[in-house]
């Protein structure tokens, strides 16, 4: 899904891993989120908006890093300004 490369990109460059490793990130907080057998093809806005919220939140306080509440809030800004990637990925 075209949206969580973009965030995982967008979450790399601010806590200097790689992509491929913050997209594992996010896809573990998905499935803590909405559970396993919840397919990514299907994930909405107020999905991702959610798992960001508390999931991610959560794996980034556990990981230690440090402005892990501003980082949330950048996810945030960046998936309500990109939302439309969502939807060009089910095309």
């Amino acid at each position: 899904m075209e949206i969580i490369k973009y965030l995982a990109e967008v979450l790399a460059q601010n806590i200097n891993i790689s992509s491929t490793a913050t997209r594992g990130l996010i896809k573990l907080a998905i499935r803590d989120q909405l559970g396993p057998f919840y397919q990514f093809s299907q994930i909405t806005y107020d999905d991702l908006k959610k798992t960001i919220q508390e999931a991610l939140r959560n794996r980034l306080k556990v990981l230690k890093i440090q402005n892990f509440e501003d980082l949330t809030s950048f996810l945030l800004k960046e998936l309500k300004l990109n939302q439309s990637l969502i939807t060009m990925s089910r095309l």
